[in-house]
């Protein structure tokens, strides 16, 4: 836009620049009354009160604006003057900053009006106006679904949350049409921004939950504007990179730690009643009872390759046991959709389910004695205790483990990766695909989240094996024994 006006207030030069001098040893001018030495028009509009000014810690001019204060938006604090708006120029010509003020103030000068019809409401159909009407019904829609509090709860975050929530971005107040491709670059960068400071990453997944509620909004705008071409977005790159799982021997640990952190008592628990006599405190969560339980939860996901958002639903009565071996039922899933069958693929699953379901033998599996609220298990404790439990856990056995890795996705992680090490025909079709399905996950995932670092691995491996060493050469030139170089005299 800067640019635009720069070129529009070349056009408009006065031909004959030696009709006026500047002052010498000027500090502060008025580009106005100084019109006819920078070599700007007078048919030219701008305002009256901007300055090209030279700041001692800087080789380069600057732009100066005071605007009017009906003009101002800028909050104001009592007994407090206002200060002008000021920009660096980036040129040291005087003629040059000129046309680069004026195309700045111009530019200043609208957006303190649209900000100033946003205080004052006169913009309409904005983001702001289309968030409501989506709130509201989608909200009426979800209402009675599972984990509604959890999507109402994320939702508003999206919308509102400081520094990068959209409703805290200049442009959402203004008109949709108005919102250019430029804006949503800026967006983009901010997210960004964030990702790399908080854990390196290109913040791509929180880019991509904001561009799916901004073209919610743009879908409901658009019978607003016929027409109109919203803008598109930026791409968003996916960094692949090798998530964080547990060794053969880690998990081994892991179990082990786990067990007798519960006191050995889940060797003992045979029965409904053995299980609810277990040790157990409301006030502290480090209690064999609750330490049964997280060795129950870390099993069934490594049997049968769950989900986070499962553990606080999964019931006894979704198992059965036939002759191809144990099944589970999800009766309730993602997006309700139809329920999904998941099976074991190791055969020590069996010894397992028949001990748990000899102490659980109705209701729900994990934490039973947690409450859930109808129809939100998400909103229970489950998975708190559960990371709580985990944490606690892994700090004991595997301390140099990166702290950001205990929590419950790494389970599952570790859950596949093994897997598909124990077994390498699960990674090529067609198993790879029932593999897949069998874990609420696709072909591709599987791919691009583990088998494409099992075979950077086992490439490398194998050619460290291959590849014979390289033959020594420091010895056999000038020096040709260690007593060569301690036999020289210290230069």
């Amino acid at each position: 836009m800067i640019a635009l006006a720069i070129a529009t207030v070349r056009t408009l030069l006065v031909g004959d620049r030696k009709e006026a001098e500047l002052p010498e040893q000027w500090k502060r001018l008025n580009v106005h009354d100084n019109r006819k030495a920078l070599g700007v028009s007078t048919r030219l509009s701008y305002p009256t009160r901007l300055y090209i000014v030279k700041k001692v810690y800087s080789e380069n001019i600057y732009a100066e604006w005071l605007p009017l204060e009906d003009e101002d938006t800028r909050p104001r604090k009592e007994g407090k003057k206002r200060r002008a708006f000021i920009v660096s120029t980036g040129s040291v010509d005087p003629r040059k900053a000129a046309q680069i003020s004026i195309a700045w103030v111009v530019d200043k000068q609208k957006e303190l009006l649209e900000e100033k019809d946003v205080q004052e409401g006169k913009i309409k159909n904005s983001l702001l106006d289309y968030w409501d009407d989506y709130f509201k019904k989608e909200s009426r829609t979800r209402k009675n679904q599972r984990n509604f509090n959890r999507w109402k709860r994320e939702e508003v975050l999206k919308w509102e949350a400081d520094e990068y929530g959209i409703k805290n971005q200049q442009w959402s107040q203004f008109s949709c049409d108005q919102i250019t491709r430029s804006d949503l670059q800026d967006y983009f960068d901010l997210l960004e921004g964030r990702a790399r400071k908080s854990n390196n990453g290109n913040g791509s997944g929180m880019k991509g939950q904001q561009k799916t509620l901004i073209n919610k909004l743009f879908a409901i705008a658009e019978s607003d504007f016929v027409g109109h071409s919203f803008p598109s977005f930026p791409a968003i790159s996916k960094q692949k990179k090798q998530v964080r799982h547990l060794t053969q021997d880690e998990w081994k640990l892991l179990l082990r730690t786990v067990f007798e952190l519960g006191e050995g008592k889940e060797a003992i628990t045979w029965s409904a009643d053995e299980y609810k006599n277990l040790e157990w405190s409301p006030h502290n969560r480090q209690n064999p009872r609750n330490w049964v339980d997280l060795w129950d939860a870390l099993n069934l996901e490594w049997f049968f390759y769950l989900r986070a958002e499962d553990m606080y639903r999964l019931r006894c009565e979704w198992f059965k046991e036939t002759k191809e071996g144990w099944f589970c039922d999800l009766e309730t899933t993602k997006k309700d959709r139809p329920i999904h069958r998941t099976t074991h693929y190791r055969k020590d699953a069996e010894k397992f389910m028949k001990r748990l379901m000899k102490r659980k033998t109705n209701g729900y599996l994990i934490f039973p004695h947690i409450a859930r609220p109808d129809g939100n298990e998400a909103d229970s404790h489950v998975l708190k205790t559960l990371n709580f439990l985990l944490k606690k856990a892994m700090t004991s056995c595997l301390s140099d483990f990166p702290k950001e890795g205990m929590k419950w996705t790494t389970i599952r992680h570790t859950a596949f990766r093994l897997t598909l090490e124990d077994d390498p025909s699960l990674g090529v079709q067609p198993k790879i695909n029932s593999f897949a399905d069998n874990g609420h996950t696709s072909a591709q995932q599987l791919r691009d989240t583990y088998l494409r670092f099992i075979e950077l691995e086992k490439t490398a491996m194998e050619a460290r094996e291959k590849i014979e060493p390289s033959r020594e050469v420091r010895w056999g030139g000038k020096y040709k024994s260690r007593k060569d170089i301690e036999g020289q005299p210290k230069q």
